[in-house]
């Protein structure tokens, strides 16, 4: 799956994280997510705003029937398609069920990440299964009904009623791929990568991500458009709300384990350098003209943005591989100063159309969008 972010402005993520550090983990040990202090006492922040004040215009008191809202909520935002749980691990959960609610105000989110902990577990052993039948020859003269949305489906009872239902759905990624003419090494290929990827992309969450996905179960179970954004979320938000940015201007997306270029906007410092392509690899990063160059392979996309994204005049260094290269060929050091980026293609735009005698105007909104500094500046 690629993700696509506009540096200095980073799409809103689904599950954004707080960063500041010089270097980036690629992945998390399960044994190390745990909820940090601040967490904890934002939540009690959230739920006094949420349920105990006139700031929400719906507020509902945090009770054992909203808990039980947000254990649903927060359960389907893992595992909706309930792929990963069986029905032990449910019963499991469900002590939690009417719980969240003490758990919130006594700022205590251990019930929360040991949720999402047992959910990496599912997902390493669903992953290590689903790349083993890849060994595997597959019978398509069988006849076999894939249910691809379960949504409505019960949990598996046990391990081997899910592997059933995992043999399926590798079965079906390698039918398509064999109906769309791939040869079946091409096929074992591309499928144990995509595998392998999905397994290192939540790997890379961290406890920033688990708690702004668990406050959002709390905020949803208000309101469906009430969330909870963590700081760098916020950033993102207000910066992509504005159509006006400060950065190199680019749009970036992850390929295996690197970040390329995607989109180099036109007159943006990215173009001007002459130095960059579409399909160039980032592979480390630089602050100013003497700052150390960081290593960014296998980073997560929204830190590397955060490292490119910078204010408008100050310079960021690029470590960047031509597409035209291999992974093994040279590379440069691109110097970039950045600047203001407008984001016209997100603006409101008009047009006239004429049919017979009638004119016609039309209004189109790519997005809602406004300067929210600003607007509390009076300006």
């Amino acid at each position: 799956m690629k993700k696509r972010y506009i540096l200095a402005l980073s799409a809103v993520l689904p599950i954004a994280i707080a960063y500041a550090a010089t270097q980036s983990k690629v992945s998390t040990p399960v044994a190390e997510l745990m909820p940090e202090q601040s967490q904890a006492m934002t939540g009690s922040l959230v739920y006094q705003l949420l349920s105990g004040s006139d700031y929400a215009y719906k507020s509902l008191p945090l009770d054992d029937a909203l808990s039980a809202s947000i254990y649903k909520n927060y359960i389907e935002s893992l595992d909706e398609n309930k792929l990963f749980f069986i029905q032990p691990d449910i019963n499991l959960f469900q002590a939690y069920e009417n719980k969240f609610d003490d758990a919130i105000k006594n700022q205590n989110l251990n019930p929360a990440f040991d949720i999402f902990k047992m959910y990496l577990l599912r997902l390493d052993q669903r992953v290590a299964y689903a790349r083993s039948l890849l060994k595997q020859d597959f019978d398509f003269t069988s006849k076999e009904i894939y249910s691809y949305d379960r949504k409505d489906a019960q949990w598996a009872a046990t391990e081997a009623d899910l592997n059933a239902i995992w043999r399926q759905s590798v079965k079906n990624d390698v039918l398509r791929l064999k109906l769309a003419g791939r040869s079946m090494d091409e096929i074992r290929t591309t499928l144990d990568k995509r595998y392998s990827n999905l397994s290192d992309r939540v790997h890379q969450l961290r406890a920033d991500d688990v708690f702004e996905n668990f406050m959002n179960a709390y905020g949803t179970s208000i309101d469906p458009h009430t969330s909870y954004m963590s700081p760098r979320s916020a950033d993102n938000f207000n910066m992509s709300m504005k159509l006006s940015l400060e950065g190199v201007g680019a749009v970036l997306q992850t390929q295996d384990d690197y970040v390329v270029f995607r989109t180099i906007m036109p007159g943006s410092p990215a173009e001007k350098s002459g130095q960059i392509k579409t399909g160039d690899r980032v592979l480390a990063v630089g602050q100013g003209e003497k700052g150390p160059m960081i290593d960014v392979v296998g980073w997560r996309i929204d830190d590397v943005v955060a490292k490119i994204r910078g204010d408008k005049g100050s310079v960021v260094r690029l470590d960047v591989q031509s597409i035209e290269e291999g992974v093994d060929g040279p590379h440069k050091i691109v110097r970039i100063v950045r600047d203001k980026i407008k984001l016209e293609e997100q603006a409101a735009s008009k047009k006239i159309i004429t049919t017979g005698s009638k004119r016609i105007g039309i209004i189109e909104l790519q997005g809602l969008y406004l300067d929210f500094e600003a607007a509390r500046r009076g300006d």
